[in-house]
């Protein structure tokens, strides 16, 4: 990286994670377990669509959250409608090797790029073992479908998967952070050896859910800076989780583009969204 003043082109910004969802209904129930939401009013896709517009965002890929359960009918219809705006991240059935087999076909659905996978509470050690002896690692591997882990701190799951699994690609959510309990710079600090392994990316995700800073949350800066210089800017996915951002969505856009001058513009361009179209292929949205 270099000095870099010049504004980034923002030809395209593809947010890296936005879930949304719809209200709990008789006809689409939610599960009689789900934990609470992150806002009292869902967040659909037509609030998305306008905050994206308000913020000069391109692009985005939809996730549904855990509250609503096991299911992927929502984004994949928004992915399916506007291809070039709307990408699926989708939950799967890991531990079940008749969903396993589905995975060979895993691209003939229009939108769907990756599978979700929330490491950071209950059964982690339970779920991974029912993944692994019913191939969904191997199978993922096998025909190119990428995840999204959320592990929060367990990076020597993240190592694990990278060295038995060489060729599957895995983009570690929120940066593998969870809180602020510790300067954001510290936190990423154990996340960068793991740039050793090629099939490791990393989401700058939810950043400032874990900072106690006004904006322009220098720390954030140093972070990506951190993160780029370690994975380069090819590994390294902007994106917001809006549901539960704690600033208003322009500012988040506007510190990676006008706050990040250590970037050099083709590094800004990449981690605003041409690396992470590229890493899913998704040329829709390149």
């Amino acid at each position: 990286m270099t000095s870099d003043q010049v504004p980034a082109s923002r030809s395209r910004v593809i947010d890296a994670q936005i879930h949304v969802w719809k209200a709990a209904t008789p006809e689409r129930p939610w599960p009689a377990d789900a934990i609470e939401p992150q806002r009292a009013v869902p967040l659909e896709v037509p609030e998305v669509r306008e905050s994206m517009a308000r913020a000069g965002v391109s692009a985005a890929l939809l996730l549904a959250p855990t509250w609503e359960g096991s299911r992927n009918d929502y984004v994949l219809a928004a992915a399916a409608a506007e291809p070039a705006r709307f990408g699926a991240i989708c939950r799967f059935a890991t531990g079940d090797p008749g969903a396993v087999e589905e995975l060979a076909h895993w691209r003939d659905v229009p939108g769907r790029l990756a599978i979700r996978m929330s490491l950071n509470r209950g059964d982690v050690a339970g779920t991974l073992e029912r993944a692994t002896s019913s191939g969904f690692f191997a199978a993922a591997q096998e025909f190119g479908v990428p995840l999204s882990i959320y592990a929060p701190g367990r990076y020597d799951l993240y190592a694990h998967l990278a060295r038995t699994y060489p060729g599957l690609r895995i983009a570690v959510d929120h940066a593998a952070v969870e809180n602020a309990e510790r300067p954001l710079v510290e936190a990423i600090e154990p996340l960068l050896a793991l740039a050793e392994y090629p099939g490791i990316a990393v989401k700058a995700s939810a950043l400032p859910c874990f900072v106690r800073e006004p904006y322009p949350f220098p720390s954030i800066s140093s972070a990506v800076y951190r993160l780029v210089e370690a994975f380069g800017a090819d590994r390294v996915f902007w994106g917001s989780d809006l549901s539960r951002l704690p600033v208003p969505y322009e500012q988040l856009v506007d510190v990676f583009v006008q706050h990040t001058p250590e970037l050099t513009t083709p590094e800004r361009d990449l981690v605003l969204g041409e690396a992470i179209a590229a890493w899913l292929g998704w040329p829709e949205a390149a």
